[in-house]
C-alpha cells in the first residue's frame, strides 16, 4: 500500500480541492489519501468559517481517506513554521510515500531547486536576504529577492516563482530537506482562480473558484464552488464564524498579557510595544491590525499574532524532530490498517484515555490545541445561541 499526505486548511473544502484530491491519485497512484487539516484557526491569522469537524466531514465525503489535525502551534504560523509542523507530522506517521502540493506555474525542479537552496542557505544567500531585511523588506519579500539574486532571477520570473502556493510548496521542499525525510514531493498544477481571488462577475469562465471566493460567497448566502454534499453540511452548521467574533476574547488576552506579549511565538518587541500603543483606541480587530501595520510587517502575521496572544503559543528553544502525538479527526473504515503502521507518534483517537500515554511535555502541547478548540467552541455557541459538545465529547468520525 502507498499513501500521499495533503497538508491543508480547507476552509471550507470545495470543488477546487476534490478535483486536487483526484489529481493527487492519478498522479502517485497512492491507495490512501491523508488529509493533515488545520484545526479550528487558520495559517493566516483567522478563524476557520466553520469548526474542524464539519470541515473533516466535508474532506471525507470529497475524497479523502484519513483527517488528521495540524496541532494549532503549527498551524497558526509563518509560512515556514506552518510547512515544517506539516512535514514534521506526514513524516511522524511513518507510512506516507508522498507529500503534495498546488502550484502556481512554476514546473517541479524549480520548486525542488528553491527548496534545497533556502536548506542550505549559502552565503550570497544569507548576504543578499540582510542587506533587503536592513532595507525595510518584510522577511517573505526580503527572501523572495535574496533567492532571486542567487539563480540570476528577473523580477516576472521571481513573482511567478513565489505565487503563494509555490512558496508553501517550497517550504514542504525545505523542511523535508532539512528532516531528511524519504518523502517524495508531487507538485499538482493549480486550476482556476487564483490563491486570493474574489469572484468579480459570472461564476461561468473562472474555473474552480478559490477559499477566499467561496468563503466570500457563504458570507454573502451563496455557495457557489461547492459540491452538493458540502452544500448539505454547511447548512447545516450552527454559524459561520470571523475574526471580529473574537475580538473581545483578543482584547482581553493581549491586556492581560501585557508585560510579557514579547514571550508569544512571532511577537517582536517592535511589535509588542505596537500592540501596547494601539490597543487603547482599537474599536475591532481590523482596525486594531490596520493601526499596527507597517511596510515589513504584514497583515498576516499582526493576525497570527493576536490569535497566538489569545491561544497563549510562546516561543520555544529548539524545535521537534517528531511530534509526541498527531490527532485523528475522521477516516473511511479501509483506511484503519494504516494505524497500525505509525512508528514515530502517539495517535489520538478517543481523546480522554489516548491522552493518558502522553508525558507531561506532551499534554502541555494536546492542551493548546484543546484551548483552540474550547475558544472556538465558545465563540460558536455566543454566536448561534446553541449549545454544542465538547472537545472530550467529539468521536472520531468513521465513514465506510
Amino acid at each position: 500500500m502507498s499513501a500521499a499526505g495533503i497538508i491543508c486548511e480547507y476552509n471550507p473544502f470545495h470543488e477546487g480541492h476534490q478535483f486536487h484530491i483526484q489529481q493527487v491519485r492519478e498522479k502517485t497512484g497512492a491507495d490512501t489519501v491523508v488529509a493533515l487539516m488545520n484545526g479550528d484557526f487558520v495559517q493566516r491569522g483567522e478563524p476557520a468559517i466553520v469548526d474542524k469537524y464539519i470541515r473533516t466531514r466535508m474532506a471525507l465525503e470529497g475524497g479523502a481517506d484519513m483527517v488528521f489535525e495540524l496541532p494549532v502551534r503549527y498551524g497558526l504560523s509563518s509560512a515556514e513554521d506552518f510547512a515544517r509542523g506539516g512535514i514534521l507530522a506526514l513524516d511522524s506517521l511513518s507510512f506516507i510515500d508522498f507529500y503534495c502540493f498546488g502550484s502556481e506555474g512554476a514546473v517541479q525542479e524549480q520548486l525542488e531547486l528553491a527548496g534545497r537552496c533556502l536548506a542550505e542557505e549559502p552565503e550570497l544567500y544569507k548576504r543578499q536576504l540582510g542587506c533587503y531585511l536592513r532595507e525595510g523588506f518584510s522577511f517573505p519579500a526580503a527572501r523572495e529577492r535574496a533567492y532571486a539574486d542567487c539563480v540570476e532571477l528577473s523580477q516576472e520570473e521571481r513573482e511567478q516563482l513565489f505565487m503563494p502556493n509555490n512558496t508553501l510548496g517550497i517550504e514542504y521542499i525545505k523542511s523535508a530537506w532539512r528532516l531528511g525525510s524519504p518523502m517524495k514531493p508531487v507538485a499538482i498544477k493549480r486550476e482556476g482562480m487564483g490563491y486570493h481571488e474574489e469572484l468579480t462577475g459570472q461564476q461561468e469562465g473562472q474555473g474552480f473558484l478559490s477559499a477566499t471566493a467561496v468563503r466570500s460567497q457563504i458570507w454573502k448566502g451563496n455557495f457557489a464552488g461547492l459540491s452538493e454534499g458540502a452544500v448539505e453540511l454547511l447548512k447545516k452548521a450552527p454559524c459561520f464564524l470571523c475574526s471580529e467574533d473574537f475580538w473581545q476574547m483578543c482584547s482581553f488576552a493581549i491586556r492581560d498579557r501585557w508585560e510579557r506579549l514579547e514571550d508569544i511565538k512571532d511577537l517582536s518587541g517592535e511589535l509588542a510595544n505596537s500592540f501596547r500603543k494601539n490597543w487603547y483606541e482599537a474599536v475591532s480587530l481590523d482596525d486594531f491590525a490596520n493601526h499596527c501595520k507597517t511596510k515589513n510587517m504584514t497583515m498576516a502575521r499582526i493576525k497570527r499574532c493576536v490569535f497566538q496572544t489569545l491561544l497563549e503559543i510562546e516561543k520555544e528553544s529548539g524545535g521537534e524532530d517528531s511530534l509526541p502525538y498527531i490527532r485523528l479527526l475522521g477516516m473511511r473504515r479501509r483506511a484503519a490498517v494504516n494505524l497500525k503502521r505509525v512508528k514515530k507518534t502517539k495517535v489520538l483517537g478517543r481523546l480522554a484515555r489516548d491522552m493518558e500515554e502522553l508525558d507531561k511535555k506532551g499534554r502541555d502541547k494536546l492542551f493548546q490545541d484543546i484551548k483552540a478548540a474550547d475558544l472556538y467552541r465558545t465563540a460558536a455557541m455566543a454566536v448561534s445561541g446553541q449549545r454544542l459538545p465538547e472537545e472530550f465529547r467529539q468521536p472520531v468520525i468513521l465513514m465506510d
